[in-house]
């Protein structure tokens, strides 16, 4: 793939946002090891941050209990005030998958998105946490390309740069918006900062 789309390229810009950084990060090393140079930017992520996420809210957490959480939040984000009534028959299925197809029902006309798209966010969502759960912070090798992360002001339980000046042999620079992890993709900063810091 990377010979197909960066064939004639001599540059590259990278942009990885939350569980994505991971993504960006090892996108830049292949295309470092092309001898192509170069950007970074991460938006609210890196290893150490969602490691470090993942273990203080995740910790001890087996395949179920981790399936049970996510099916709880969603259920939350769908129906606010949920009772027993919308709970109780999709947690009693037997499987996760068949705890899926029975909030796909239960959800039906609030649910925004395609049935297909739910149902694979779901899948996604739980194989990311397992990769943020169990994944080393362990720098194996250091990228040569500039780095720029946009992080989120509410986050104050990990270093500044989030761990990223062990992942990098280049400049690093850090800029700190307003907002949560989601709401900051809504902030008019970040686009500034995105145009400003990549063209």
């Amino acid at each position: 793939m990377f010979e197909t789309v960066f064939a004639k390229a001599e540059q590259f810009l990278v942009i990885g946002y939350s569980f994505g950084s991971l993504l960006a990060l090892e996108v830049v090393k292949r295309l470092e090891a092309r001898s192509l140079r170069g950007k970074l930017m991460l938006i609210d992520g890196s290893p150490l941050y969602l490691q470090r996420f993942a273990s203080h809210h995740l910790s001890g957490f087996d395949d179920e209990h981790l399936q049970m959480l996510i099916l709880t939040l969603v259920i939350s984000f769908i129906f606010p005030t949920a009772t027993q009534d919308v709970i109780k028959p999709v947690m009693d299925q037997p499987t996760y998958s068949d705890r899926v197809e029975k909030l796909m029902a239960v959800a039906h006309d609030s649910n925004s998105f395609s049935e297909q798209y739910a149902r694979k966010m779901m899948r996604v969502l739980f194989y990311r946490l397992k990769v943020a759960m169990n994944m080393s912070t362990e720098v194996k090798e250091k990228i040569a390309s500039p780095l720029v992360l946009v992080r989120s002001a509410m986050i104050v339980d990990v270093e500044e740069d989030y761990g990223l000046s062990e992942f990098t042999v280049a400049s690093l620079i850090v800029k700190i918006i307003d907002g949560t992890h989601q709401s900051m993709l809504a902030n008019p900063e970040l686009i500034e900062i995105i145009n400003k810091d990549t063209l």
